[in-house]
């Protein structure tokens, strides 16, 4: 016979226990898989989920090399000496390092509390689509929607159904009458 809470103890066990999920970046912009990744470290998905309670789960990013990096967006960081200050930007910094733009945002993002170490250690980043934790997976989950594509990769039939933008072009005043209607 089993006991009548023991569903409840499984369903609370799924809850409570840190899950593995796997999140694809191929196409996704940075600051929207950042918040992503944020939410999930941070197990504001569940609903058990406080402020004050550490109950994220391991995320997993694979393609951070295939994510869409903003051209103009500028990382820095200080050495604490002095002239240490450094910047870059993050399109030159992607291409040397691919998973540390995405580390840094998603740090940047999760709030600075005593458990960021610890939610930042959950945090597994892989430039490629191989990656070591494959048996742990447990859920896969969808980045943000918008997916850029390339202007190549749509049909000929989309590209045709995309809204006009208006002419903005200076054009010739026309007057509001003309001199041979004054006569």
């Amino acid at each position: 016979m089993t006991h009548r809470f023991a569903c409840k103890r499984s369903a609370q066990l799924l809850t409570t226990s840190r899950q593995w999920v796997m999140v694809d970046a191929t196409g996704q912009p940075l600051e929207g898989l950042a918040r992503t990744v944020c939410k999930l470290l941070e197990g504001r998905h569940k609903p058990i989920y406080s402020n004050i309670s550490d109950v994220g789960d391991h995320v997993v990013v694979i393609n951070t090399r295939k994510m869409v990096i903003p051209e103009k967006k500028v990382l820095w960081w200080y050495s604490g000496y002095a002239q240490g200050h450094r910047h870059v930007y993050s399109k030159d910094f992607h291409i040397f390092r691919p998973t540390e733009c995405l580390r840094l945002q998603v740090e940047f993002k999760l709030p600075q509390k005593l458990a960021l170490k610890e939610r930042l250690a959950r945090l597994h980043l892989f430039p490629g689509h191989s990656f070591p934790y494959a048996a742990n997976i447990s859920k896969v989950v969808e980045g943000p929607d918008n997916v850029f594509k390339a202007l190549d990769e749509y049909s000929v039939e989309e590209r045709d159904s995309f809204v006009k933008a208006p002419d903005c072009r200076i054009k010739k005043p026309t007057p509001l009458y003309s001199w041979h209607d004054l006569d």
